[in-house]
């Protein structure tokens, strides 16, 4: 049987070559504005997954120092009530001048220094210091101020830690009522715990860790968040060892907000507009330093 003929619809019309011209310049100009945007959104991925990466391995070395000392994480020359110290090590003294005063030398090293702390996992567990730097922030590993013969024994801390560190850490200097109330930094602490995360942007700079609550729209949360990934949120360490990206501060142990000290003594009101401080309860992670 002979098939029909099939006529073409004289009302319908086939592409022109100018018209197809003009679509494919216009697929052309899209692609040209969105591949900026999607290679952005890849690397502030990959920033996130290599900084996560860093801080499971700060992690090891925090529980690796642990194993080493007791159960306790690290910390220096502890005054209880002391004021809290954030040092850099610029002096680059070397290694006949013990940093820490040991055997009758004198020291370097103030009481309660919390970026101390930090640089002791670099003395004593092999971690390097790129480990610290966030591929997304604005800062560079210490290269101990590239003298010759100047070593992490050499030296007490970043020789800048506001070129040379990314992350903040549970405050482990806490005051007597905090002590009372059950506040420690060791293998004991719960797995909601917050350790350390990207460092905690403070008050100015555009940021203000005090100014949100759980409730906050997006745009004040943004200020809220670490500056390390400008302001979208921050990765987090915890006490059973894991680091995830969190979208906002309130995420500790009863959501508390990481980067304040509570606003109460049980918990009840997460955050506070101190920010440097002894944590006020068991919980209440305090990360330190803060960039601002």
């Amino acid at each position: 049987m002979k098939p029909p003929n099939r006529r073409r619809d004289p009302g319908r019309k086939a592409f022109t070559f100018l018209e197809l011209m003009v679509v494919l310049f216009l697929i052309a100009i899209v692609t040209a504005i969105l591949l900026p945007t999607v290679g952005r959104t890849r690397a502030h991925d990959s920033g996130r997954v290599k900084c996560a990466s860093n801080l499971r391995q700060i992690g090891q070395a925090i529980l690796l120092y642990a194993n080493e000392n007791k159960g306790s994480y690290p910390r220096t020359l502890y005054v209880v009530g002391g004021t809290l110290n954030f040092s850099s090590d610029a002096s680059n003294v070397a290694t006949a001048r013990d940093p820490f005063g040991k055997d009758g030398l004198p020291g370097r090293v103030a009481a309660n220094d919390v970026t101390a702390a930090l640089f002791l996992l670099i003395r004593t567990q092999d971690i390097t210091p790129e480990v610290f730097v966030c591929p997304s922030s604005n800062v560079d590993k210490d290269v101990y101020g590239s003298v010759a013969g100047i070593s992490a024994q050499s030296k007490v801390s970043f020789t800048d830690w506001r070129k040379n560190l990314s992350y903040s850490l549970a405050n482990p200097y806490p005051d007597a009522a905090a002590v009372e109330k059950g506040y420690k930094t060791n293998t004991t602490n719960g797995a909601e715990f917050a350790i350390a995360a990207d460092m905690n942007g403070g008050v100015g700079g555009g940021y203000d860790v005090t100014a949100a609550t759980e409730r906050s729209s997006p745009q004040l949360m943004q200020k809220a968040n670490s500056p390390n990934h400008q302001g979208q949120g921050q990765n987090v360490l915890y006490g059973d060892g894991h680091a995830s990206f969190e979208q906002n501060p309130f995420v500790g142990t009863k959501r508390d907000n990481i980067y304040t000290v509570s606003g109460s003594t049980d918990g009840s009101v997460t955050t506070s507009k101190t920010v440097v401080g002894s944590p006020r309860w068991a919980g209440d992670s305090v990360l330190l330093p803060a960039q601002n």
